[in-house]
């Protein structure tokens, strides 16, 4: 599959290309853990660094130096993540940006890259709000507020803490209301997440209360997550900055923004990018109920 995959990928003109593994300054999602580490040079002189999480920041400066499609085939790494089911801490991810394209571009690359592995059935295509409808009941163009969502959960009896924060709310309904019923809908891409979800997402032209932003799901999994990419230096650095405030928040690592990435934003091109999970659809396509099925030596072996 690895190698259909880069075919798949030659094939439409991409150039596939590698980045560190080892990076100074890690990604600032609130969520992710990255796996510290201490190089040392010939001098005995030790510089921090991280095992990354993503080659997102690296691809965008590649975007910026001129590249317009590329793609990524290798190993991620994150932190407190579970051994087994859906997790591992070491992972193969294919992660590919297009250059003056937005994320309806991506969608078609997720189905023909699908469909060039054998998978046969259509993807369905739902706005997040359709899904708030049919699922939980609730029209989520009125819960686009903390305030509001809130009320929602306490009406549902989750009895949020009084501070949490939007996306946690959020996935309080959707993770237990509508994340387990997408296993009926068959391949599903979820569209349009709210904008406080935004993360490095554009926020939509045609409807500012939500963002250019999807989700992959095949048979309930998540596989996939994809952006038409903000472009806008001055908001993605108030976004990181938001997103370090509530790291030190949650009692997590805090890092210093990258200044590099956020010139690389200030001068690239629109774009559009998407990050998969190999791992997951390999075990997905396999018909496997744990991602242990199909590594040869998962973390669960080696350190349990």
């Amino acid at each position: 599959m690895l190698k259909q995959t880069r075919e798949f990928f030659w094939s439409k003109g991409f150039t596939e290309v590698e980045t560190p593994l080892v990076v100074r300054l890690p990604g600032q999602e609130p969520y992710l853990n990255p796996i510290p580490l201490v190089l040392h040079n010939e001098l005995g002189k030790t510089f921090a660094g991280y095992l990354h999480t993503s080659p997102e920041y690296t691809m965008k400066k590649m975007l910026t130096a001129g590249y317009e499609k590329i793609f990524f085939l290798g190993k991620t790494f994150r932190d407190c993540e579970s051994f087994g089911g859906m997790h591992n801490p070491e992972f193969t991810m294919i992660e590919w940006y297009r250059a003056h394209e937005d994320m309806s571009a991506l969608m078609q690359d997720v189905e023909q890259l699908f469909q060039s592995l054998g998978y046969a059935q259509s993807f369905e295509r739902l706005h997040m709000r359709q899904l708030w409808k049919e699922y939980a009941d609730l029209n989520l163009d009125t819960l686009l507020t903390a305030e509001a969502l809130f009320a929602a959960c306490m009406s549902k009896g989750y009895h949020p803490d009084a501070d949490e924060q939007y996306e946690d709310l959020f996935y309080r309904i959707f993770l237990n209301e509508i994340e387990p019923r997408l296993a009926e809908q068959g391949p599903v891409i979820v569209h349009h997440y709210p904008a406080q979800m935004a993360a490095l997402s554009k926020i939509s032209a045609d409807d500012p209360r939500y963002a250019e932003r999807f989700e992959v799901y095949i048979e309930g999994v998540e596989i996939a997550n994809a952006f038409t990419e903000l472009t806008n230096a001055d908001e993605q650095l108030k976004r990181l900055t938001e997103e370090r405030a509530l790291r030190q928040k949650l009692g997590k690592d805090v890092f210093e923004i990258d200044p590099e990435f956020i010139e690389a934003v200030r001068s690239m091109p629109p774009a559009a990018g998407v990050a998969l999970g190999f791992d997951r659809l390999v075990q997905v396509l396999a018909g496997c109920k744990d991602i242990d099925d199909v590594l040869v030596l998962p973390a669960s072996k080696l350190f349990l």
